[in-house]
Order: C-alpha cells, then structure tokens, then sequence
C-alpha cells in the first residue's frame, strides 16, 4: 500500500520528466519484452517490418518512443502483432509462426496476427512508376 511518505520519496528520487532508460526497474510501462518479441519477428525471414496498423494505433508506448506493431494484451487478452510480409511468403502458415514467436515470449496463448501489406520486391515496382 502506496503512503504519502512513499509517494513523497518516490517522485524525490525520480522527478517528473528525469530520464530512465528503457529496460529499468524503475521504467513505466512493460520494459524489454516488446523490444524482444520485435527483434524476434523481425529475424523471421518472412517478416520486412513492423505496423502500426492503417491508423498507427497498435503500438506499444516505451519511455520516449512508440513500438509500432506490438500490444501485448491485458490478462484474458490476446496479444496482437500487425506485420508487413515479403512478397511470396505463404501468408497463414507465416502467421501461425509468428503467433508461436509471440506466444512463446509473451507466455499468452492467444495472440491476434495481422498482415498489413506485402512488400514487393524492388524490380517489380520500379517499373510501375
């Protein structure tokens, strides 16, 4: 239980607006997981990025910097991941490991996967402009 004493020793050793590095205790929000799921789903070869979503909403809010692609649910929530695949990978069984990815890290069994957009490779869109 949170005294006004603790309150008081707690914003004397971190004031308002002080730096913390991403990743410390002493961090709001979820710390390093988020960063670990995204540099696992971005080593997947079929993955060539990371979405926010058609309105960059799904993110993940870090001290001093947003994560696009990345919310990881509440208890009794499904965590959701929005990627951008490269052309040709087989879009269903992608996401089915990416949920694995996910699930693994994150320790929840329901992950929702969302597939942005695809990124063509660059010979095929030079030639459309």
């Amino acid at each position: 239980m949170s005294t006004p004493d603790h309150a008081a020793r707690v914003s004397a050793a971190h004031p308002p607006g002080a730096a913390v590095a991403p990743g410390s205790p002493e961090a709001p929000g979820l710390g390093p997981l988020p960063e670990r799921i995204a540099e696992a789903l971005l080593a997947h070869p079929a993955v060539a990025a990371l979405s926010g979503g058609p309105f960059g909403t799904l993110a993940t809010y870090l001290p001093g910097r947003r994560l696009p692609g990345i919310v990881l649910g509440d208890a009794g929530e499904p965590d959701r991941i929005a990627v951008v695949l490269r052309f040709g990978a087989p879009v269903t069984a992608t996401a089915a490991e990416l949920r694995r990815i996910v699930a693994g890290a994150s320790g929840n069994r329901r992950v929702d996967v969302t597939v942005t957009d695809l990124e063509l490779p660059s010979s095929e869109t030079s030639h459309d402009r």
